[in-house]
């Protein structure tokens, strides 16, 4: 047992099906989703384990103790666990543009200026006092979709300045329409109604999915995954290295930030599907109780449009319950105390913040500083 880092690269091109309907008889223009959620990828890894190892039928079965240890039973996980999962791009591991960052466009360039944080005791729904507000007066662009490559992300967040190189989707994937019909095989035509067309994707410059696992076993002998739309074939390389964010130094940068300022920021880098939509279930309308146990107040934060999480129970052979899913880039403001401070750097370089799905990718955080 030891921290596992995978690259996964697709064989050819490749999708994600989104909530859209994709059965024969239905006309369709689908694009899918990307990147793809956590529990698809961790899926896809786990499926691949139990069948290198065994057949489905003995793992339905329950008599491989190796695989059960490791891949659980059809109705629960086994100790195999992925906390991150997150993209590269030129062999670089990218980061989400937090979401208390205003994008605009110059010279059909895109810049991201950071929301300022401040206090305004004028009335409001928002009973902190604490609002983010900027001084840019031109028109905003989408913040969504947008990557920072990890050295500039680091740099950019520890000194909360602008930040002049985004990423978007485009520069890591280009998009190839694929049209297909239905045929009748009986008549040698072509079914009515029976048109669909999808988006596929294909990587540009050595991109990847990357994942990150801090409890697995051996994909040593593991060298393809079927992953995504038609099970395609992805090329699985598994290397052992540990996902660390910020160095010693910069540590210390950001514990002196937050003695200073009292403040600190959650950043999500993957989604997160909290209880109550927008929030966490461990919060109570002024605080937030932490994986460590600490509790913080919430002042304020940044977070993203939801969109619904669901899926297919294959076990059950229904819809599994649906919720809500907060996207990656969301940002926490939380006040931390001084005998807090030491608690908090604790978990500066990663960890689960879901309510559902920790163990499959969900809401992985880290902890930034503020400039107040």
């Amino acid at each position: 047992m030891s921290a596992h880092t995978f690259y996964l690269k697709p064989v050819d091109t490749f999708f994600f099906k989104g909530q859209q309907i994709s059965e024969a008889g239905n006309d369709n223009n689908m694009f899918g989703i990307f990147p793809p959620r956590p529990n698809t990828v961790y899926g896809a890894l786990r499926s691949a384990y139990i069948h290198e190892h065994i057949p489905f039928y003995e793992f339905e079965q329950e008599t491989n103790l190796e695989v059960k240890k490791w891949m659980g039973t059809p109705r629960s996980l086994g100790d195999f666990r992925v906390t991150y999962c997150g993209l590269t791009y030129e062999n670089d591991l990218l980061f989400p543009l937090p979401l208390d960052y205003q994008v605009i466009e110059k010279d059909e360039k895109l810049q991201a200026y950071p929301l300022q944080l401040v206090c305004d005791d004028m009335p409001s729904s928002h009973n902190t006092g604490w609002l983010l507000t900027s001084k840019i007066k031109e028109k905003s662009k989408s913040s969504t979709n947008l990557f920072m490559k990890r050295n500039d992300w680091k740099r950019n967040i520890l000194s909360t300045s602008p930040v002049d190189h985004l990423y978007k989707l485009t520069d890591l994937v280009t998009f190839e329409n694929k049209t297909g019909i239905a045929l009748d095989y009986e008549k040698r035509t072509s079914k009515s109604s029976y048109f669909y067309q999808m988006n596929y994707l294909r990587f540009l410059n050595d991109s990847s999915l990357y994942v990150y696992s801090p409890i697995s076993p051996d994909f040593d002998n593991i060298h393809l995954v079927r992953l995504g739309g038609e099970n395609r074939p992805w090329i699985l390389e598994q290397k052992e290295e540990t996902f660390k964010l910020w160095n010693k130094d910069e540590l210390n940068i950001l514990k002196q930030k937050i003695l200073q300022s009292g403040i600190a920021k959650i950043i999500l880098l993957s989604p997160a599907i909290w209880k109550n939509g927008s929030r966490p279930k461990s919060y109570d309308g002024n605080t937030v109780i932490l994986p460590n146990g600490m509790k913080v107040k919430l002042l304020t934060a940044a977070i993203g449009r939801p969109t619904l999480y669901g899926g297919w129970d294959i076990v059950h052979h229904r819809p599994k319950k649906r919720y809500y899913m907060v996207p990656e880039g969301s940002v926490l403001y939380v006040q931390v105390h001084k005998d807090q401070v030491d608690n908090m750097i604790e978990l500066a370089n990663g960890f689960s913040f879901s309510d559902y799905g920790n163990q499959e990718g969900f809401g992985f955080a880290v902890v930034a500083p503020v400039q107040h």
